[in-house]
Parts: C-alpha cells; structure tokens; sequence
C-alpha cells in the first residue's frame, strides 16, 4: 500500500463517524502507528485500550477490533486473530460494513495453514519480512528483526537476515512459521537449512529450531540446537529430524538469532522422511542388539542420532531380571556407535505363579493381614511398601498379593508362620526387586497399597 492510500485511509477512520470523538482521535493514531509508522506492537495495545474504555461509540470499537485481528495476523497470531473477528461478528453485527469485512476474514478461514511456505525466500519484497514468515515479538526501538535479502545468499534466489533486539546482551531474535500438522502426524519430518553468523561479540550464535506442539497446550518432540549452535561465518548446513506425534496439532520452526550479530538463512526445506529411510535406520541398529538378550522397544530416528528406548533379559534362577534403558546412536564414519547409555529401570519377574499357590497366599493375607488405607496411621518402626499397578507383568510379587483382593493391608511379618503358603513365598524372591532376603533384613511390617485407590 502506497503512502498516498495510507494517508486517506487514516483521514477516512477519522471521518468515518462525523465529528471527531476522543476515541475517533485515539484510532485515528493507532491506525497511524500501525500503517505509516509499521509500530505493530504498540498499535495492538492502543487498539485494545480503544475496546476497553467505557462509553466508546460501537462504530470505533469495531473498527479497533478489526484492525487488532489485522494486526495480530502480520504478527503471525492466527488462533488470536481468529478469536478477534469472531468477536466483532458476534458482539457488533449491527455495524454491517465492519461486521461484513471480519465475515469475510473468517470466510474458509484454518486455524492454521496447512503446511510451510516461501521456504526458498522467493517471495516478497527487499528488507521486509519475507511473506509466510513472521517475527513473534516486535521490539520497536530495534525496527523491522527479520529482512529478505538478494545479495550475499548462499544460492540464487532470496535468503533472509535475523535480527536479535538490542536491548540485552543476550537477546533472541526469532524468524518462524507455524503451519497445521494435520498432514503430519505420525510421520517422521526433516528441517533443513544453512546457517551463517555474522558476529558481533564471541557469544553470538544461531539455532535453528523444531517444535510439536500437542492439545491442552502440551509440547511433544523439540530441539532448539542448543548443544550443538551454529557459530561460524561460512554457510552451515544445520538438520533436524522428528517424529510429529499422533495427537499433535500445530507445527512450529524457526532460525534464532542470539546475542549482538545478525543470523544468515537460506535454502530452507521441510520435508517427510520416507518411512523406508527409518526402516532402515531402525534396522541396522537393531542387528546390532541381535546377539544379545537386548531388544528394541522403542525407536527414535533423529537425522545423524537415533535413540532406542531397549529391554534386556537375564535368567537369573527361577527368575528374570528385566532392565530397560535409553541408548544414544550416532553415526559415524565406522558405521552407528552409541554415544550415551542411561539405565532407566530394573526389576525381576517370574513366570506366572501356580493359581493353587496364589490361592493360598491369598488365603492367608486376607487371614493375618489388617485392611489399611491411605489415611491409615502405622505403628511399624520399618514399613516397605509395596504398591500394585495394572501393568505389572502376572510373575510379578504385586500381582499375587493383589490376589488377596484387598485395596491395601498391614502385615506384621513377625506373625507369619514360617511353614505356611505366605511364610513360604514370602522367602522367596518375588518383590523389592527379586534380591532374596530383603524383605526380613529390612522389614517388619509389609504395606501393600492398589496404585490410584
């Protein structure tokens, strides 16, 4: 829009409804600021000051509420802008010009596009933010964070500058989408981009950036770079891969600009990985596991990483000691290496206790044991408690006690009989982990509790 249109755009708000008002004076401003000026931020809050002030004529309070949609859609805020004209349609219909323009904007209107756009920067015009792009956060003693550029890309086409705001050492400037993730769920996607800094102090940096955001405002899959930053002022070529999941609803990626230096951005691709690639990828690490008791129960393909969430068995006796773990897979030039082994549980199971075992164990429970709840004061100088879950495997020690079909229970382990079922079992090693003899070295008195009651 030429500044010629601007300015009678201005001069018709203000005469729109006659003799100019204080609030008529007020949108008049706000309507400079955001059109001439390009001040978006500080536009949005005088337009909501507009709304709230008491005895402001409906014509400029819709009129406010439209350009405040308006603005919230440069900014990229969508799901706002959106809540924005529903409402002038709802609360302002009798202003039939204003109500039929925000009609009009929520006409085939989605929450959200569909997928990403101008990812080549081939679209727009020179030093403005590039169109499908948009800056979260608008400093306005900083101007415009985010400019298209011709000259000085890596390829071609356009490329992009990311500005951080100078008003911290340590600030972040921010160029993003965020697109449905409709057309993604469940699929594993790959970001590309190449980076280059521009430093202006040693701690600048860039991150590129991936995010899955998930109902009732829950994050799912995110990477930031933050272990692994673009420094360098030769172009970067920076990746991240992700598994979107089922649920989620919104996808969101950017290029970060942090401390005093401008960030480089060119040739951006986002992309579905064919499901063939992570086959493959999961099966190689795999055969790595095949001549072990270790299993995959769990995979995550992430570019040059993958994380395998594993299970391994050990006979130990009659028992199994069944640990899982998170192991970190990098490629390298020699094949896949793990780089990061985390332990995250281990306990033993049994086969499936005899059902005449389990009976009488049952049996006597219900007979030497007293019914407890949560509420419940112990006497016991050294309680172990033991707590039974829905999915614990049938071998478990839990499942049998839970047999006895008491919400929880006391039992003073002194008062068992040795050469009964319970003082039997109880011997053996079925709970606290399978480690035999725990239970009487530790223990006077066994609590047992249902998960959730």
């Amino acid at each position: 829009m030429g500044r010629t249109s601007i300015a009678a755009l201005v001069l018709a708000v203000a005469a729109f409804a006659g003799p100019e008002s204080d609030a008529e004076r007020q949108l008049e401003a706000a309507v400079h600021r955001e059109m001439v000026l390009g001040d978006i931020a500080a536009a949005i809050g005088m337009y909501r000051e507009i709304v709230a002030q008491a005895g402001t004529p409906h014509p400029v309070a819709a009129r406010a509420l439209l350009h405040l949609g308006q603005c919230q859609e440069k900014l990229g805020q969508r799901r706002e802008a959106h809540a924005t004209y529903v409402r002038v349609v709802r609360d302002f219909a009798a202003e039939g010009g204003i109500a039929a323009e925000a009609k009009a904007k929520l006409s085939g209107w989605s929450d959200a596009p569909p997928g990403p756009r101008n990812l080549r920067f081939e679209q727009g015009r020179v030093d403005d933010v590039p169109p499908g792009w948009f800056v979260p956060a608008v400093e306005k003693t900083t101007g415009i964070l985010a400019q298209l550029r011709h000259k000085g890309c890596r390829g071609s086409g356009g490329c992009a500058v990311v500005i951080a705001p100078a008003t911290a050492p340590d600030a972040v400037g921010n160029l993003m989408q965020s697109f449905s993730a409709a057309a993604y769920r469940g699929k594993t996607v790959r970001l590309r981009a190449w980076v280059r800094v521009e430093a202006g102090t040693p701690g600048d940096r860039a991150q590129l950036w991936l995010k899955v955001d998930r109902p009732n405002g829950r994050t799912g899959f995110y990477d930031d770079m933050d272990d692994r930053p673009v420094r360098d002022a030769e172009w970067t070529n920076c990746e991240i891969v992700a598994e979107v999941d089922r649920d989620a609803q919104f996808l969101d990626f950017g290029v970060r600009s942090i401390g005093r230096g401008r960030v480089w951005v060119d040739e951006v691709s986002f992309e579905i990985v064919p499901e063939e690639q992570v086959t493959a990828v999961r099966n190689a690490i795999g055969r790595l596991y095949a001549r072990t008791d270790t299993t995959l129960s769990g995979f995550r393909f992430s570019g040059p990483q993958a994380v395998a969430t594993v299970r391994t068995v050990t006979q130990r006796g009659e028992f199994f000691l069944v640990e899982t773990a998170r192991d970190t897979w990098s490629r390298t030039e020699d094949g896949w290496k793990v780089t990061e082994h985390v332990p995250l549980t281990a306990r033993y199971e049994g086969a499936p206790a005899d059902p005449d075992v389990v009976r009488a164990v049952a049996d006597d429970v219900r007979r030497l044991a007293r019914p407890v709840s949560g509420l419940t004061p112990l006497r016991a100088s050294a309680a172990c408690v033991v707590v039974h879950r829905g999915d614990q495997a049938e071998g478990s020690g839990e499942h049998v006690l839970a047999a006895a079909g008491m919400t929880g229970f006391a039992l003073e382990l002194a008062k068992v009989p040795a050469d009964s079922a319970l003082g039997r079992w109880l011997g053996e090693a079925h709970l606290f982990g399978g480690v035999p003899g725990t239970l009487a070295k530790t223990c006077d008195t066994l609590v047992f509790m249902e998960a959730g009651k």
